[in-house]
């Protein structure tokens, strides 16, 4: 008997453990992207904060990203061009700067930022912000030219958002494990 319950407890550990991996892959397909463009339709200025904790190299001092084999790219349907943001503070992870949008040129030479560049755009483009990390994979956001997307630095994605979940199974599971012993 004491084989059965061992059996069962680890069954629903396993399907526990399985449910709340299955839960957070289906949340980490949110709309989450390290990428923030902010604009505000009524300025030229187009607000980009970029999250990579992993180009934090200096704890003390201020990193920038887009230059040393990262590359940083803004477009709207006229024109791209090369950029460049610093980090917001020691040891944030968190890079920003803006463009300015301007409705004849793009002036870059050769990487601008994190706030000197002029990017060719119509009134209604969408901006388009990749980042490529020096082993090539790209990260790419845009923001539609209608609407603006707010900035919001203090809001939070958990890294297991669905663990309140899982935790609670594997209580039910050990309730009805225990509760199963007394019932010969």
């Amino acid at each position: 008997m004491m084989y059965l319950q061992l059996t069962m407890l680890v069954m629903f550990v396993i399907i526990s453990c399985c449910s709340v991996l299955i839960a957070n892959a289906y949340a980490s397909n949110t709309s989450y992207s390290p990428i923030v463009i902010s604009r505000d339709p009524s300025s030229p200025l187009v607000n980009i904060l970029i999250h990579a904790p992993d180009f934090n190299s200096n704890s003390y001092g201020i990193d920038t990203i887009g230059e040393d084999g990262s590359t940083i790219t803004i477009s709207t349907r006229e024109s791209s061009i090369k950029y460049r943001l610093a980090e917001t503070g020691p040891d944030t992870g968190d890079f920003a700067g803006y463009v300015i949008l301007s409705s004849s040129t793009s002036q870059c030479s050769p990487v601008c930022g994190p706030t000197d560049g002029y990017l060719a755009a119509g009134g209604d483009d969408a901006i388009t912000v990749s980042f490529s990390y020096p082993d090539g994979q790209t990260i790419s956001s845009t923001s539609s030219g209608q609407a603006p997307i707010p900035a919001s630095p203090s809001s939070t994605v958990p890294e297991f958002p669905l663990a309140v979940f899982g935790l609670l199974a594997g209580m039910v599971s050990l309730v009805v494990i225990s509760k199963a012993r007394f019932i010969h």
